[in-house]
């Protein structure tokens, strides 16, 4: 089945910019969860943010953050038995990295999961500012960045990915053989284009947001 790409159209009135788990842990080298290809998507998620403050469209960071006593990690600790020592918020390497730290009015809220929805108030804060439009940047691509999105399309958002501003990472061998970032981007990417939203790139957005 054929379809034609979504394209919104973007009204910086109805917009906000989230800035998905770009925290030390992840992005630093000596993080406990690094990804090396968020090196690669800070500059174009500064020039996003910086357009958007100049612009008033909100600026949304999410942290993945735990309590770090094992009371509120339930399945994530199962699935990574360290959870409650990497994420404790009161581990210096869960802020968000200092090239991307949130600036007077911007709005960061913390999750347990994958999804930025899942049990916050994001929705609540969006709908508050009237915001329709998502566009959603940081890492891991398919994981939170993904998990985000197809929770935002359920609650009727329309989504944007940027394709230069999402990092993906590689996957040792599960049983399939190993799996390079590269072509885990091409496929959420892909999956997100056809079946959730708009993918396009930084410079696209600033540009039809007119927050250049």
């Amino acid at each position: 089945m054929s379809k034609p790409l979504i394209r919104w159209d973007l009204n910086p009135a109805r917009t906000a910019i989230i800035v998905v788990d770009m925290q030390k842990v992840f992005c630093n080298p000596t993080g406990a969860l690094y990804v090396k290809n968020t090196a690669q998507i800070i500059a174009p998620i500064l020039q996003l943010t910086t357009a958007a403050r100049a612009a008033e469209v909100p600026v949304v960071y999410l942290r993945h953050i735990v309590r770090g006593d094992g009371s509120d990690t339930g399945r994530m600790r199962d699935l990574y038995p360290n959870v409650d020592q990497i994420l404790a918020r009161s581990e210096p390497d869960v802020e968000v990295i200092d090239e991307l730290a949130p600036q007077p009015g911007d709005i960061v809220i913390d999750k347990l999961f994958y999804s930025g929805f899942h049990n916050t108030d994001l929705d609540t804060v969006l709908r508050a500012r009237d915001v329709d439009t998502i566009i959603v940047c940081g890492t891991v691509t398919n994981v939170c960045c993904e998990t985000t999105i197809r929770d935002g399309v359920h609650r009727e958002y329309k989504v944007v990915a940027l394709s230069d501003a999402n990092a993906a990472m590689d996957y040792p061998d599960l049983g399939f053989g190993p799996t390079a970032a590269e072509e885990i981007q091409r496929v959420s990417l892909s999956t997100i284009a056809y079946e959730f939203g708009e993918v396009t790139t930084t410079a696209d957005v600033i540009e039809r947001l007119g927050v250049a």
